[in-house]
C-alpha cells in the first residue's frame, strides 16, 4: 500500500516545499490539489503539472490522485479536459471530479448524475486517466456506499471507480465493512478521516481529527480492506487543525504510524 497526503492544507507550500514534507512526514506521495489558488492550478496544468511530476519522481515519489475542484462536473468543460490531459503527460492515474448534489429528488437527481458521468467516462477512456468519485457525506449523491453504488451501476470500472472516505462514511454510512464490500468493484482508493461529533450549541456537528481520535472503528476498517482485497493508495486528508506547519508535520508523522499499525 502507499500512503500519500491531501495538500488541500498546504495551499502555501511550494512544489519543492512539498517535496520537503513528503520527506519529512514519511508519506510516499501527494494527492495533489489542483485548484484556483494553489501553486499548480487547472489554468497552468497542462504546463506546470509535468513539472512537477517528475521533480517528485527524481525524489522518488508520486503523484497517484489529483483533486480537481469540487465544481468540476461537467466533463466537457475546456477546464476537464485541460485537467485529465495534463494528468495523461504527467503520469498521474487518477481525477477526483467534483460532487453532484441532490437537490430534492433523489431518483431525478440520480439521473442527471449519471449523464454527468457518462462525460468522464468517455473522458478517462481517451486519457487512460480514471475518474474517481468520492464519498462526501451531506447533500451530495454517492454520499454512502448504496447511493455511490447506484450512481456507478454499469459503469466500467477500469474508468471510473469509488474514493471510500473512512469519515464521511462514518456519519452517513453503514458499518464500514459492508460500505467496503459495497463498493468492492470500483473501489479505487481509500481516504483517511477521523471524525469527532461535537454540541457546542443546540446542533450537533462534527469535525475531523487525527486517525484513532474519533468514531472510526479502526479495527473494522483494517479487517474490512482485508477481506476487499485492497492494497492500493491511502490519503491522508489531514483536515484536522494544526497550530502551524511544523506542527502538521508532526501530526502527519504519528497518524501515518497509527495508520501502518492498522494497515500495513
Amino acid at each position: 500500500m502507499r500512503f500519500i497526503y491531501f495538500t488541500k492544507t498546504l495551499k502555501e507550500l511550494k512544489p519543492l516545499e512539498l517535496v520537503e514534507f513528503c520527506k519529512e512526514t514519511g508519506v510516499d506521495g501527494l494527492d495533489l490539489a489542483v485548484r484556483p489558488g494553489y501553486p499548480i492550478d487547472p489554468a497552468n496544468a497542462v504546463a506546470e503539472l509535468p513539472k512537477f511530476a517528475a521533480i517528485m519522481k527524481q525524489n522518488n515519489l508520486s503523484i497517484p490522485l489529483v483533486s480537481a475542484p469540487t465544481s468540476l462536473v461537467d466533463a466537457e468543460s475546456k477546464e476537464a479536459r485541460s485537467l485529465f490531459e495534463a494528468c495523461a503527460n504527467s503520469g498521474v492515474p487518477m481525477v477526483k471530479i467534483g460532487y453532484f448534489t441532490y437537490k430534492g429528488n433523489f431518483g431525478e437527481d440520480l439521473q442527471a448524475a449519471r449523464k454527468k458521468l457518462e462525460g468522464f467516462l468517455k473522458l478517462a477512456k481517451e486519457t487512460k486517466v480514471k475518474a474517481v468519485y468520492h464519498t462526501h457525506s451531506g447533500a451530495n449523491i454517492g454520499n454512502n456506499a448504496a447511493s455511490l453504488k447506484e450512481l456507478l451501476k454499469d459503469f466500467d470500472p477500469h474508468h471510473v471507480g469509488a474514493f471510500a472516505d473512512t469519515g464521511h462514511l462514518a456519519v452517513n454510512g453503514g458499518p464500514i465493512k459492508m460500505e467496503l464490500e459495497i463498493l468492492r468493484q470500483w473501489l479505487s482508493i481509500l481516504a483517511i478521516k477521523d471524525i469527532l461529533w461535537e454540541k457546542p450549541k443546540s446542533d450537533w456537528v462534527f469535525r475531523v481529527v487525527p486517525a484513532g481520535q474519533g468514531i472510526v472503528r479502526w479495527s473494522d476498517a483494517s479487517k474490512g480492506i482485508t477481506d476487499v482485497k485492497f492494497d492500493g493508495t491511502i490519503v491522508l486528508h489531514g483536515e484536522y487543525e494544526a497550530k502551524d506547519l511544523s506542527n502538521r508535520k508532526t501530526l502527519a508523522i504519528n497518524e501515518l504510524a497509527f495508520l501502518k499499525k492498522h494497515f500495513a
